[in-house]
């Protein structure tokens, strides 16, 4: 691992990790379209994760361009770039696996879908919320890829957001499913296997 002074990093693990997040919004926002109709949705609150989540982005990918956000590399190594993209990439196909499982359930907001079910199965029986597992997983890969400051800074300030979604969330799927969510939640755990 070599120590670099502030400026900007190799392009290519950024790029690497940039093509496969373009690849992953495009399925994504393809896929919206196959959900069944909103029964319950939230409104306003979904800016305490799309905001720290846009940030987060922002800070990631910006590679220079959004100077007030130039705090400076923190390392570069090949091995680590490399494990970042390999960490980037597993934690898209999981949350990509989460997203397609939970198939006509799936929403972009905390909602309840006309005739939901509580899916317990696939990588819902690792965690209760694999999208996001996935989703901070490759953030997390991205910014060991990078290497900057705020590429850390970015992740750091969406972990919050995510905690915040997951327990409306949870709040939510408490008061359609009851007692079976309930014990649900005592043998699963929310986002890290056998941990948390």
């Amino acid at each position: 691992m070599t120590l670099l002074p502030p400026h900007l990093p190799p392009s290519w693990p950024l790029s690497t990790c940039g093509w496969m997040w373009v690849v992953w919004v495009f399925c994504w926002v393809v896929s919206a379209n196959f959900t069944l109709k909103m029964k319950k949705n939230e409104t306003l609150a979904r800016l305490q994760h799309t905001i720290p989540t846009t940030f987060g982005m922002v800070a990631l990918f910006h590679h220079g361009n959004v100077p007030e956000l130039d705090w400076g590399v923190l390392y570069y190594s090949t091995a680590t770039a490399i494990m970042g993209i390999a960490m980037t990439f597993v934690g898209l196909v999981f949350s990509g696996w989460a997203r397609v499982h939970l198939g006509k359930y799936w929403s972009g907001t905390v909602a309840l879908k006309e005739g939901h079910r509580l899916i317990i199965s696939g990588p819902y029986a690792f965690v209760r919320h694999p999208i996001y597992t996935g989703l901070l997983t490759a953030v997390l890969g991205t910014a060991f890829a990078v290497g900057t400051k705020e590429a850390f800074t970015g992740f750091i300030v969406m972990i919050p957001a995510y905690i915040l979604k997951w327990r409306r969330e949870e709040k939510l799927m408490r008061q359609e499913f009851g007692q079976e969510y309930a014990d649900y939640a005592a043998r699963s755990k929310a986002i890290i296997p056998f941990v948390i």
